[in-house]
């Protein structure tokens, strides 16, 4: 029962989230995902059994939330199959200190000495080596939802950040569709909402201990359904928070203080599949028929910028140029530069060292007279396939190239280049330009508005997914990081999802995922009078959870060895 428990919740997470079924995910499964998890760790009777249900969740929730990673080239047995194992891994870690969290009973680790099993016939020596030596019972506890709550929070934190950081997944995307509840995470940041749902599936599996016990136990029904009343109480105060916070903050939105106009292309290529020139052709094309329609959709005479995505140039700009004034054929780009008097902001690789070849993926702002005024290049780099590892050492890319097939790394940006353009009235606009899935890291987006950028517009390629849920998963992750910092976000993409998101996080215009169109949009920047608790602070909340996570943790092992020395 523990294993197909294990197995419900992680089909009911990757449901939760954004998926073939539910584009924008569910979020009455992901108030309930959980539970089933819960209960077979509290369930489990040692470490060991907690650590073999933690790699069928992870495994399964991994794969079954990110099965379009198979379609990742020919890499699919790296990319979605040892990625499942390592999340399997993770998970038998993980899983042993949810364990714990799921059946300590806390009220006696902070309010009573620790005292022998044998003298309490109701509790059982824990056998998990989180315990310690701790008492652990199956019975009712106020604090253990919150116990709960807080070590996955801690989790979902720590597999989102550093190299290593894959923030999809979350069980606070299944909220992604509801504004009123993600606005409270300009303060709290996304993991607020995850702490939220993970309590609510907490405290359900805390309501069948109460009801069971009461069961077993009669009257002692009556306390512990009370008990439990009053801690779905501060859920309830939590929802209230949330709601009416979000309620407020729809019906103030943040301030217009310039609008921008931008013509923005998808052009929907598969970069592993369609050549070159014919990708170059079809962003050109629709780039032309934009221009001409541009102000019949908006009113504006022309745009100030034409935005272009990831990897459209495959070759370096500035060094081809005389290849982009023949290319592409029909149409070729540096002269339809010239004629329009626009700028393009695009995806092209510039190289660093034509000896070494090192170069960057990087965005670049190309003048209408082919002259480059900015570059940005990507600075958190999808691992393993961008960077990787001890590459410097020659047993590392022999591995690389004959086993996994990968011959090649880019080198990485280490700045945060905020660029510039300007409205139609000649007002000057900042902004930066994260690449690929760096708009789903918060802290990545947050630098470009730390060094001054008024707006975000991202240039992602995730063409190669050829699955909605992939490309929506995507947009998803970047709606939060419009709403922790009050600002919009653009996304300018390959296959989709091409998206203006508002300061609240809301799609104010969109383009259908896999299609071969141009968005003419005048885009709103909104900048509020003082910055955002999120803003200032960051993940503060979720290291604030992790934080008092493992005090817990060191309290136990100290009141545990204390007992033992006496």
């Amino acid at each position: 029962m523990n294993v197909l428990a294990s197995i419900l919740s992680a089909l009911l997470l990757a449901l939760a989230v954004p998926n073939e079924l539910a584009p924008y995910g569910n979020a009455l499964v992901a108030f309930v995902a959980l539970v089933p998890y819960f209960i077979a760790l509290r369930r489990s009777r040692s470490y060991r059994h907690a650590a073999f249900l933690g790699f069928i969740f992870g495994s399964l929730s991994h794969a079954s939330s990110s099965y379009w990673l198979y379609y990742f080239k020919d890499f699919a047995f790296w990319t979605i199959g040892s990625t499942s194992i390592a999340y399997g891994v993770l998970h038998m870690l993980v899983a042993g200190f949810l364990h714990w969290a799921s059946v300590t009973r806390f009220e006696r680790l902070f309010w009573q000495p620790c005292i022998p099993a044998r003298t309490v016939p109701e509790y059982r020596w824990g056998t998990s080596f989180l315990n310690m030596g701790s008492i652990v019972q199956n019975n009712f506890s106020v604090l253990r939802p919150f116990v709960l709550a807080l070590g996955w929070t801690t989790w979902e934190w720590g597999k989102s950040i550093g190299f290593l950081g894959y923030p999809w997944g979350l069980v606070a995307y299944g909220l992604n569709n509801y504004p009123r509840m993600t606005q409270i995470v300009d303060g709290l940041g996304v993991y607020g909402l995850s702490f939220f749902l993970a309590l609510a599936s907490a405290l359900l599996v805390e309501l069948g201990s109460a009801l069971n016990t009461g069961i077993d136990l009669g009257k002692k029904a009556l306390k512990d359904l009370s008990a439990w009343a009053r801690t779905t109480i501060i859920w309830l105060l939590l929802f209230i928070w949330f709601a009416g916070y979000g309620s407020y903050r729809l019906a103030h939105p943040t301030p217009v203080l310039a609008e921008v106009p931008l013509l923005l292309i998808q052009h929907n290529a598969d970069s592993w599949m369609d050549g070159e020139l014919s990708a170059l052709g079809t962003a050109v094309r629709l780039s032309r028929e934009g221009m001409e329609q541009y102000e019949k959709e908006t009113g504006i005479r022309k745009p100030v910028l034409l935005v272009w995505s990831e990897t459209v140039l495959r070759r370096p700009f500035a060094d081809y140029l005389g290849f982009y004034k023949r290319n592409p054929k029909d149409d070729p780009l540096v002269p339809f530069l010239a004629e329009q008097k626009v700028p393009l902001l695009t995806g092209a690789p510039v190289v660093l060292n034509w000896e070494t070849y090192d170069a960057t993926n990087s965005v670049i702002f190309i003048n209408p007279d082919s002259t480059i005024s900015y570059s940005y290049a990507k600075r958190h780099p999808v691992p393993f396939a961008e960077a990787i590892p001890f590459w410097e050492y020659q047993w590392m890319r022999d591995f690389m190239a004959k086993v996994v097939g990968v011959d090649g790394t880019w080198t990485m940006g280490t700045e945060a280049v905020v660029m510039e353009v300007k409205t139609s009235e000649g007002t000057p606009i900042r902004f930066g330009t994260p690449i690929c899935f760096e708009d789903a890291f918060a802290d990545v987006c947050r630098d470009f508005f730390k060094d001054g950028a008024d707006l975000l517009i991202n240039l992602t390629n995730d063409s190669w997914s050829q699955t909605v849920s992939s490309e929506t998963q995507h947009l998803v992750a970047a709606r939060f990081r419009a709403i922790e910092n009050r600002r919009v976000l653009v996304r300018s993409t390959n296959g989709g999802i091409t998206a203006v998101i508002d300061a609240e996080g809301r799609v104010i215009k969109s383009l259908p995922p896999f299609t071969e169109q141009y968005l003419a949009t005048v885009v709103p920047v909104q900048k509020a009078d003082s910055f955002t608790t999120y803003y200032l602070l960051g993940d503060w909340f979720a290291a604030l959870v992790s934080l008092v996570f493992f005090c817990l943790i060191f309290v136990n092992y100290v009141k545990t060895h204390r007992f033992r020395a006496l």
